[in-house]
């Protein structure tokens, strides 16, 4: 029977590793989803001491007993420590990364002296006796007797005994889960340290192991019916001690039986001296709402210190059969928010007074229940509202929406007006006439609850900076007049609107010459000079810009040729006349070229090129024969 049974048992043990690893795997697969893996890990390190007394028991060879005794070091030694991190994840939270470290030296050292005991055979040796090889038990050497074994079973006594006395702290729900897992983890606990210290049977012989194989049923329903990996810590004195609010819990004589922390700081004593006395004998306040809340839930507000004030939540503390065991006092400090309430109806005419005189216009519109032909009505506005809506004092109260035509309530309306409220606000722009001045106002409309407000913030600086700063974007900062991008702006629309005109393209003849002698302020005094000539010259209609350097450009509109002839002349006529720049006479006259429209085209740049050419062609006249014949110059300044 003893051999059969030592023929089969490896092959059992075997199987048994096989099981408890696919329990693992099912394990973590199963809480793969919460923050500890634990129970998982446990299971593994079960199935390898298994896997190690199957490799070990009945061994000849040296390598394959080597190979069972690592693993039964090393699992042996990982176990307590899986178990330490179940206890800990129970009862509170995960154990620190660095206790974990510590805890895990002794495991890893016995690992490694296993793995190289062929060394130094610290852990066990190897003898022949009678021709046979045999092995020396772990028990029989330093290592196991003075530190393996002691840290092994000090460390999973420890863990089962501290799960076990911290049952009553654990949810009810999850004391079943408990006591299945201690159950599970005494036995082979209690098999281990009767064989391996107590030396109740044969020392080679894998009592524990084979205890792990009869509980394997056990520990499949503990993990897939009980899902005890699921793991949900309530510690109720804990959680009782960590409330903020005071709480304390009364006899059925109004004598206390239990405080918390923070009720035995308001007290100022501790639960030990709180513990019989009665409660608040010196705040009648107080002492009546626990008089009037033994039948019933009461809340009440009661200033306990000279400062403080606190809301007293009592209620009657009933038993399983209903029967009135006493009262449950909570106790919440609502001093700042007393003073809070207090601050906030100091303030309220201050509030008050900063939206009466604030210079946005605030108003505030109602749904009319009682009006189905007026949606909104205006239930509040400001001065500075009536103001820009043109109002008088008070006249804005209980006007309808549709009748604040400045407001374009269409807006509004379509924002506000739906069935549901809205949920998100909207902001337009608009203009209003206040004392014959235009004002820019930006409405901004806000949902509140189903009704809305609206806030009137004057732009009328902000959108004259804005004009300001797009005329500059438009205009040549040296001259005054239009620039490239300005011209090209208005001179496309001005083209647009007329069926005729002319296009002219100046320059100044010897420019770069006029600025090498007199300099460059000179030459810089010359443009504008010259800009302001042309401006005297020309219609309000017609557009003028300087396009770069030397080089003007004019747009005539709805003009006809004999029109834009006269012009010309006059611009060449006005050229010729001298300057007067830094107290010297400068000459510099101007060489004009003119395109003409429909005639050579309508695009303003094809015009403009056409009109440069031009002028580069009467540039060819001599200074004499155009100062002496302008019609001949002007003619000839005409593109072909």
């Amino acid at each position: 029977m003893i051999e059969q049974l030592d023929q089969i048992l490896p092959a059992i043990l075997a199987f048994a590793t096989v099981l408890y690893l696919w329990l693992a795997v099912r394990v973590s697969r199963a809480s793969a989803e919460l923050s500890s893996n634990t129970v998982s890990y446990f299971l593994f390190l079960i199935g390898m001491m298994t896997a190690g007394s199957a490799f070990a028991y009945n061994a000849t060879d040296p390598h394959i007993y080597g190979i069972g005794r690592t693993l039964t070091f090393f699992s042996a030694g990982f176990l307590p420590v899986a178990l330490y991190s179940i206890y800990r994840e129970f009862i509170a939270s995960k154990p620190h990364g660095l206790v974990i470290a510590a805890l895990s030296i002794i495991p890893i050292a016995s690992t490694g002296l296993a793995m190289t005991n062929e060394l130094h055979h610290l852990i066990w040796s190897i003898v022949e006796l009678d021709g046979e090889i045999r092995f020396t038990e772990p028990d029989e050497h330093f290592w196991f007797k003075r530190v393996h074994a002691p840290f092994a079973y000090g460390l999973f006594g420890f863990s089962i005994i501290a799960l076990a006395g911290r049952l009553p702290t654990i949810a009810r729900a999850h004391r079943r889960k408990i006591i299945m897992l201690l159950t599970c983890a005494i036995l082979p606990f209690a098999v281990s340290l009767a064989n391996t210290v107590f030396k109740i049977g044969p020392i080679d012989f894998p009592f524990t192991s084979l205890t792990l194989v009869l509980l394997l049923p056990l520990y499949w329903y503990a993990s897939m019916a009980l899902r005890v990996y699921e793991f949900s810590p309530l510690a109720y004195q804990t959680m009782f001690d960590h409330v903020r609010d005071p709480i304390i819990v009364l006899d059925r004589s109004q004598r206390i039986i239990s405080a918390n922390n923070p009720a035995q700081a308001l007290l100022e004593s501790s639960e030990r001296q709180l513990i019989g006395q009665k409660l608040w004998e010196d705040v009648p306040e107080a002492r009546a709402i626990l008089d009037h809340s033994k039948d019933r839930d009461l809340t009440q507000t009661v200033r306990m210190k000279s400062d403080r004030y606190f809301e007293l939540n009592s209620a009657p503390l009933t038993g399983p059969s209903g029967q009135n065991q006493g009262t449950v006092v909570v106790c919440r400090d609502v001093t700042e928010r007393k003073q809070a309430l207090r601050a906030l109806a100091d303030s309220e005419h201050l509030i008050r007074s900063l939206v009466e005189h604030s210079s946005n216009g605030i108003l505030r519109f109602a749904r009319d229940s009682r009006d189905e032909g007026i949606r909104f009505r205006c239930i509040f506005s400001n001065r500075a509202a009536e103001r820009f809506l043109q109002a008088g004092t008070g006249t804005l109260v209980g006007m309808p929406l549709d009748k604040l035509e400045l407001l374009r309530p269409e807006r509004l309306l379509e924002q506000f007006g739906g069935e549901s409220p809205p949920m998100t606000s909207t902001s337009y722009e608009t203009a209003v006439e206040i004392e014959d001045d235009e004002v820019w106002l930006r409405v901004v409309g806000e949902p509140v609850g189903n009704d809305f407000s609206v806030t009137l913030i004057d732009i009328t600086q902000r959108k004259r900076n804005e004009t300001k700063i797009l005329a500059d974007a438009l205009r040549d900062p040296l001259t005054g007049i239009l620039n490239r991008r300005g011209f090209e702006e208005q001179a496309e629309a001005a083209i647009a609107r007329c069926d005729q005109g002319a296009v002219l393209y100046l320059d100044l003849n010897h420019f770069k010459t006029i600025n090498d002698r007199f300099g460059h302020q000179a030459g810089d005094a010359l443009l504008k000079a010259f800009g302001h000539r042309l401006e005297f010259c020309l219609r309000p209609e017609d557009i003028l810009a300087r396009l770069g350097g030397d080089e003007f450009a004019i747009v005539l509109p709805g003009i006809s040729v004999e029109d834009a002839k006269h012009v010309a002349r006059r611009l060449v006529d006005t050229a010729f006349e001298a300057y007067i720049i830094q107290g010297q006479e400068i000459e510099c006259a101007a060489s004009v070229g003119i395109a003409l429209m429909p005639q050579h085209g309508e695009a303003l740049w094809d015009l403009v090129s056409i009109a440069d050419q031009a002028m580069y062609n009467a540039k060819q006249i001599s200074k004499e024969d155009a100062a002496n014949d302008r019609a001949a110059y002007v003619e000839a300044a005409i593109a072909s």
